[in-house]
């Protein structure tokens, strides 16, 4: 769905309404307070008809998004009140976006190992190790190579027994996959990944030395020359 459109494709119409709204709210050109347009303003923007408004609404009142009032209207609710976590394709449109979300991985991650060195376990230091020896046997499948380097930054995630930590970097993660593999391909694979090997090694060892605040600039060094490296 485009970011500004008069009319939307016939296809999932509410939930392509609920994501300009969703976006909006995003982008902060809607903010906590504001009245959203009746429905009969909103079926004529869209080009859509009121009954496909109502359910749009009602998905985003839903998600925690949007309050109605009686006999007043819809507006936006406070971000406390969301029930989901949600981020539709078009809120990652520009690589600022991209370097936003990198920027709330490097907090999420450098806490992550911070408390993994405190908490981990022999089976998470298993699950790393194993993880480190796959990204050096990955040789030029670009996809694979993503694919266990974000296995690795789950385990790290999981060592520190605390379930919504692995919940949102895993969140975050997936978002940013697409964007890290495109980037990966206009680099030097066999020196970026020799690169992040001994990265993750670093990490790794941190963490395995139960050096708390070792591991968090560890982890805090490696997503930030990986940051650079990717252009984010």
């Amino acid at each position: 769905m485009e970011t500004n459109p008069n009319k939307v494709s016939r296809q999932g119409l509410p939930s392509q309404v609920a994501a300009f709204v969703r976006f909006e709210i995003l982008r902060g050109n809607l903010k906590p307070g504001d009245r959203l347009p009746t429905e009969q303003e909103f079926s004529a923007q869209h080009g859509v008809s009121r009954a496909v408004i109502r359910e749009a609404i009602a998905k985003l009142r839903h998600e925690g998004l949007v309050v109605s009032r009686q006999g007043i209207g819809a507006f936006v609710a406070s971000p406390e009140a969301a029930n989901s976590l949600t981020l539709e394709p078009n809120s990652l449109a520009v690589p600022e976006d991209y370097r936003h979300l990198y920027e709330l991985r490097l907090m999420l991650e450098t806490g992550a190992a911070e408390l993994a060195a405190i908490q981990r376990t022999d089976e998470d230091l298993a699950e790393m190790a194993r993880c480190i020896d796959n990204l050096a046997e990955v040789k030029d499948l670009h996809s694979a190579y993503v694919e266990t380097d974000i296995a690795f930054h789950r385990a790290v995630a999981g060592a520190t027994k605390n379930p919504f930590v692995s919940l949102f970097i895993a969140f975050v993660d997936v978002k940013l996959k697409e964007s890290i593999l495109m980037a990966l391909r206009s680099l030097d694979f066999t020196k970026t990944k020799a690169i992040a090997h001994g990265e993750h090694q670093r990490i790794f060892e941190a963490i395995q030395a139960r050096d708390p605040a070792a591991a968090a600039a560890a982890m805090r060094s490696h997503l930030t020359n990986s940051s650079r490296r990717l252009g984010l």
